[in-house]
């Protein structure tokens, strides 16, 4: 009998979106359990992703940015990835507008894999380099109900939040685009993926 791989890696504890203020948005509906997220506009929002130990109780490790030309198995601790491009789907790699002329958008890989290919693995870096770890609850890109800084699930140990919120470089494209993620733990080991599904409608 074949056994199945145990993955032991962090687990996520919350996976979604906040708004421009920080505040954490509801989500309006799942399909097939995956929750769906709905925004008027393209961009002026985080996406927020939260993880703890997983089975392996190691650390939730904390890179947003492992990146070789020439190696796909180099990887970052957090892994994400789009089901459509994000801004102009510029296959560069975290092309972020360090310079007004060096700005540009996110590769969809569909369906996401997480390295596995150069492409899957420049795709992971390019979204994943937007991204800040935040290891204390008081330094959340997400607020309570008191306007406090604070991790969403309080049994997070690690918060990744978009840096700088999501802005026109890369703005989702009208309809559904699914966001999906892992994150590693001290010794490079997985934890099982979550997904999320962004729903553009202008005037919704």
């Amino acid at each position: 009998m074949t056994r199945t791989p145990q993955t032991i890696g962090p687990q996520i504890t919350y996976f979604g979106i906040a708004n421009a203020f920080g505040i954490v948005v509801t989500p309006i509906s799942a399909e097939d359990g995956t929750p769906i997220f709905r925004r008027t506009l393209p961009q002026g929002f985080f996406i927020v992703l939260e993880a703890r130990p997983g089975p392996s109780g190691k650390p939730v490790a904390t890179s947003t940015f492992n990146w070789s030309p020439s190696d796909p198995t180099v990887l970052p601790d957090l892994q994400m990835v789009v089901s459509r491009p994000l801004g102009n789907g510029s296959t560069a790699v975290c092309d972020r507008g360090e310079t007004p002329d060096f700005i540009g958008g996110v590769p969809a890989v569909d369906p996401p894999l997480f390295g596995g290919s150069q492409f899957a693995a420049n795709a992971v870096n390019d979204l994943t380099c937007r991204f800040d770890a935040r290891r204390a609850s008081t330094d959340a890109c997400t607020k309570n109900r008191f306007q406090e800084e604070r991790f969403v699930n309080l049994a997070s140990t690690v918060q990744f939040c978009t840096s700088v919120g999501v802005g026109i470089e890369m703005a989702f494209p009208p309809g559904d685009t699914r966001v999906t993620a892992r994150v590693r733990d001290s010794l490079g080991q997985p934890g099982l993926p979550a997904s999320i599904i962004v729903r553009i409608e202008p005037g919704g």
